[in-house]
């Protein structure tokens, strides 16, 4: 489903006229892109492939020297160990000039050290217009985009911004960009680069608060955070944990006005959580068609259930909410393909659904229809049985009416 979903918003063609191309890093499925990438109509495709500790320019000098000679029988020259950066780039490109139109594609760049990566702007510079340079990387290549003149010849490829794929060249460079997921295990990025150490489960916690609740008073803050605190204590606690989540982030995330804590406007914050709950809510009035669209959306940005790693009771009642909303978007997409005759797909949807909530009986019902339509009525008895089993180990309960007649019918058949 999520292969078909992708597959509806972006065209699988790799864009041809930019030299060097970066496969969005936050881009969840990167080996639809690679067949697009690696194999263009009248270009020799060249693949490298970047290992870890072995990522300066000598060790990858070797790796790429053996790729030429295997992959198109180019001997590439050695490589002075005290050589730039702008020299190997010059080594590379007469060599690349015998093969005629190439595309580079580096797999792994996140490994690159600075070396690696100086050569690879500067070999973007010399790249022909007929040719280009991909890079697959899980982190934006920042030290590129810092690099104006290169900077414009550098295209991130997807890019949607309701699906947090942003488009890191062409953000503000007076602005701080502050991407929060909170749909999976909980990560954030400032300016692209991903933060790894929060000092501690205190900051990490107060900061995906804020980020979610997004205008907070203080009372509530103490009361989820530190209920059995005295106020002077909790205030204490608050400050300086505060403190330090303006010291890990470099900026100050809230500001105080009117009793209320508020993300501060000096911050372009991009959140998961509200683009998959905008999305959802949106498709209620929308037409089937715009439906379908937001519902892909915002199944495309739930990667997981909220903050999956944080055992807080706000995050938990978080999560429970999100999951609810979640099945909703995928059972209500699954009737809109229901209603276009799309069954296998419709089934799928109702099945991913029901495995977050194995007790929905019209997940259940949506289900056994489906399977009876396809002509596999074994497997929506077993539904049906399953069930059945579910209801009373958890409620105690027997099926509603309309599954048990419904279970009948198809029985019948």
């Amino acid at each position: 489903m999520i292969e078909r979903a992708t597959n509806q918003w972006y065209d699988n063609a790799i864009p041809t006229e930019c030299k060097l191309i970066v496969l969005h890093p936050n881009f969840a499925n990167h080996h639809l892109l690679v067949n697009s990438a690696m194999y263009q109509k009248g270009r020799t495709p060249i693949f490298l492939e970047l290992h870890a500790p072995s990522s300066n320019l000598n060790d990858v000098w070797a790796e790429m020297g053996q790729s030429f000679k295997d992959q198109i029988d180019q001997t590439l020259p050695k490589l002075d160990r005290n050589a730039s950066p702008e020299d190997a780039a010059q080594l590379t490109f007469k060599t690349l000039q015998a093969v005629g139109n190439f595309t580079l594609f580096i797999d792994a760049f996140d490994l690159a050290q600075d070396d690696v990566v100086a050569w690879i702007g500067a070999l973007a510079k010399k790249v022909p217009s007929n040719s280009q340079v991909i890079l697959d990387t899980r982190k934006a290549p920042m030290q590129l985009l810092a690099n104006q003149a290169l900077k414009e010849q550098i295209r991130f490829f997807p890019v949607d911004g309701e699906r947090m794929l942003l488009d890191y060249p062409q953000q503000p460079a007076d602005r701080v960009l502050l991407e929060v997921y909170g749909l999976g295990p909980g990560q954030a990025l400032i300016n692209g680069e991903r933060i790894d150490h929060w000092d501690g489960l205190l900051p990490r916690s107060l900061f995906f608060y804020f980020v979610d609740r997004g205008m907070i008073t203080r009372d509530e803050i103490f009361q989820t955070f530190w209920p059995t605190l005295s106020i002077r204590e909790a205030t204490n606690v608050f400050h300086v944990t505060k403190r330090k989540i303006s010291e890990i982030l470099g900026f100050d995330l809230t500001v105080y006005w009117s009793g209320f804590y508020r993300i501060s406007s000096d911050i372009d914050l991009h959140y998961d959580v509200v683009k998959f709950a905008e999305n959802v809510q949106n498709s209620v009035v929308a037409a089937d068609d715009d439906a379908i669209t937001m519902l892909e959306r915002a199944i495309y940005l739930y990667r997981g259930f909220f903050l999956n790693s944080l055992d807080m009771e706000w995050a938990n009642s978080r999560r429970a909410e999100l999951r609810l909303t979640y099945t909703d978007a995928l059972s209500t997409l699954g009737r809109l393909r229901q209603q276009r005759g799309e069954m296998q797909e419709a089934l799928g949807l109702y099945l991913r659904a029901a495995a977050t909530q194995p007790h929905r009986e019209d997940l259940a019902r949506g289900i056994m229809s489906l399977y009876a339509e396809l002509g596999q009525q074994d497997r929506a008895l077993a539904v049906y049985k399953h069930l059945v089993e579910e209801l009373k180990h958890t409620f105690g309960v027997a099926p509603d009416p309309q599954t048990t007649e419904l279970m009948d019918i198809i029985r019948q058949r």
